[in-house]
């Protein structure tokens, strides 16, 4: 049986790890509203380098219902355990829609067994979008990666250019594209999800680009840390 290496939930939400994991995160995607009827609790302050990225991230699942995000987002650090928690219940929403994965791990990634049908493909994407909010991975998961990546936020002080640089230099050091590869290769920052989602594709999905069995993790790789 063929196992299938599904793309990190984080690059699958409108292919924001261009951004997540290099720059200041999005305020979100758009997408269906999560669980629960937001927190009760005192609103918290955050601080350190960080600190944008959570207060958006948990703006934005307080006003989408998502009481488990907020909870998570709330001191602002995200555990191992958490980004764990976060996705198993990712695990258990795919399952409940029809498709069980094999694992899933900490920084968003998973596996299934078996190939997807075209129709099927379509049905697990809209699964995912749906779990990944339900799960609150849509908060979560590629915060929790940009600050293993980047600690210290230095990572988020670059340019654009500078950021579409590194990354270019990474996907070629480690095999992912041709020599002739450039930064203006990749979308800029302030470019469309539509547009970042279909540059995330060559790499992540069959008949891709540059697709091969080891680019989607060589793509997130880069995408985590471009210095590795």
């Amino acid at each position: 049986m063929r196992r299938m290496i599904i793309p990190t939930a984080a690059m699958r939400a409108c292919a924001v790890a261009l951004i997540a994991a290099l720059l200041p995160l999005p305020s979100g995607c758009t997408g269906p509203f999560g669980t629960g009827t937001g927190s009760s609790s005192a609103e918290p302050a955050f601080s350190g380098p960080w600190a944008e990225d959570f207060e958006r991230e948990y703006d934005d699942a307080r006003d989408r219902g998502n009481t488990f995000a907020q909870e998570v987002l709330r001191d602002g650090r995200i555990t191992e355990a958490e980004a764990t928690e976060t996705m198993s219940r990712y695990q258990s929403c795919m399952a409940d829609s029809g498709f069980t994965l094999d694992y899933v791990m900490p920084d968003g990634s998973s596996q299934m067994s078996g190939e997807l049908t075209d129709d099927e493909r379509t049905r697990y994407n809209e699964a995912d979008i749906a779990c990944r909010s339900d799960s609150g991975s849509h908060w979560i998961t590629a915060l929790y990666n940009a600050m293993n990546a980047d600690p210290d936020g230095s990572l988020r002080n670059r340019s654009d250019e500078e950021a579409r640089r590194d990354l270019a230099d990474c996907l070629k050091r480690k095999g992912a594209v041709g020599d002739g590869f450039t930064f203006e290769d990749i979308p800029e920052t302030n470019a469309s999800g539509d547009e970042n989602y279909a540059f995330s594709r060559q790499f992540t999905e069959p008949g891709g680009r540059y697709y091969d069995e080891h680019s989607a993790d060589v793509f997130t790789q880069c995408l985590a840390d471009p210095r590795a």
